[in-house]
């Protein structure tokens, strides 16, 4: 014992001696580096001019940057509004991207990049969220925090509202809204069609650094939108749709999907503007259900004569409502005009002590159909997108396929 201990102190002491000797060895070489550093700079740069160098070096680009950053040239900056797949039929319900930072003066171009309707809308923070099919909007605005600005809303099926003349058709795909920013502060972007989708922009004094620059938006924008539209949720829910129809007590169709996704800067739904299935088969005397499983976009199961106006919003008078709440009509001919109005999930609840609780939302619509036959039907909100379908009666004796 008393021999291991000695040999492992030796080794200690042989260690330490090791790393002693290194370290006396590298403070001496340090030492002769920079004696010749000293002895080149002397020779070569006259200690007049060191202290010239070391100005233009740390002190000229600091004046510079202040400078350049005092009077630099307003600058306008892209991105855009919402995206879709190819079909139409997945939107992305989004500013992409949804957070900017910017110098006060600067300007924000964003384009609509998808048929779905959208607006880009900045609110005061005293001020009402106006609704959509009353604000007329312009393809460029000036937002200071004192005025609501907007690019047009309205909607093609309501016309006018209110005693109002029909407003402009909203933005759609390839359309352009500018906004000037000349003041500095931190403002929320809402689209009024959609009350989840947000955004902000910062606008920061002139004097103040950008973190970011175009390059880096538009990489973000692109991985954004990217993410949004490859969600792969709510297959599994499309593939079942045919084989829940065989049952005549499961005939169901889900009238849109999505989700609400959320990054720093505000949140970013996304929606699948489809029915799933978009064609049903059953027998004489059975009852489709439709449901909106999306969190946030509202759609409408229309036979018929679509209806127009404010109309749009609420169920034909031949429908009624079931004990649950699910609202039920009964299609027995093409000639019936039977609409369930808005099927949507409920707006969020306001904040403690800021309001009444929301009652549910009406997101259930059933419909009987007594006799055979082939009924088309869509949604009037997003009928423009493809979302339409079919219902297929056989008669009550013939299984459906």
């Amino acid at each position: 014992m008393q021999r291991a201990m000695l040999n492992r102190a030796t080794i200690e002491v042989a260690d330490t001696a090791e790393v002693s000797g290194r370290l006396t060895a590298d403070k001496v070489n340090l030492d002769r580096f920079q004696n010749l550093i000293r002895k080149v700079r002397a020779t070569l740069i006259p200690s007049s001019l060191r202290w010239i160098l070391l100005f233009a070096v740390l002190i000229v680009p600091q004046v510079l940057r202040g400078a350049a950053s005092a009077s630099a040239t307003p600058q306008t900056w892209h991105a855009t509004v919402g995206a879709e797949s190819s079909d139409k039929g997945r939107q992305a319900l989004a500013f992409l991207p949804n957070e900017i930072w910017i110098h006060a003066g600067d300007s924000i171009t964003w384009t609509f990049d998808a048929h779905e309707v959208h607006t880009v809308t900045f609110i005061p923070d005293t001020g009402p969220r106006p609704f959509f099919q009353l604000v007329d909007g312009s393809s460029t605005a000036t937002f200071d925090n004192s005025t609501t600005v907007s690019s047009p809303g309205g909607f093609a099926d309501l016309g006018g509202v209110f005693g109002q003349p029909p407003p402009p058709n909203a933005f759609t795909k390839g359309d352009t809204f500018t906004v000037n920013f000349p003041t500095a502060g931190n403002y929320k972007q809402v689209c009024l069609f959609h009350q989840n989708m947000t955004g902000v922009v910062h606008v920061l004094d002139a004097t103040q650094e950008l973190p970011h620059d175009q390059d880096f938006y538009d990489r973000e924008a692109a991985d954004q939108r990217r993410d949004l539209l490859s969600d792969r949720d709510g297959r599994s829910v499309a593939a079942c749709g045919g084989c829940a129809a065989c049952n005549s007590l499961k005939a169901h169709v889900t009238a849109g999907i999505g989700e609400i996704s959320a990054t720093a800067g505000g949140t970013q739904p996304w929606a699948v503007e489809r029915f799933l299935t978009d064609q049903i088969f059953v027998r004489a005397g059975d009852t489709v259900e439709w449901t909106n499983q999306d969190p946030m976009e509202a759609h409408t199961v229309t036979f018929g004569t679509a209806p127009t106006g404010l109309a749009l919003f609420n169920p034909t008078p031949n429908v009624t409502m079931d004990t649950d709440g699910a609202l039920r009509g009964v299609v027995s001919s093409l000639t019936d005009n039977v609409s369930s109005g808005i099927i949507a999930a409920a707006a969020q609840d306001p904040n403690s002590g800021m309001g009444n609780q929301t009652p549910l939302g009406l997101t259930r619509f059933r419909v009987t159909f007594p006799n055979p036959g082939a009924f088309p039907y869509r949604c009037l909100l997003h009928d423009d997108l493809g979302m339409k379908g079919m219902v297929i009666v056989f008669p009550k004796n013939v299984p459906p396929k």
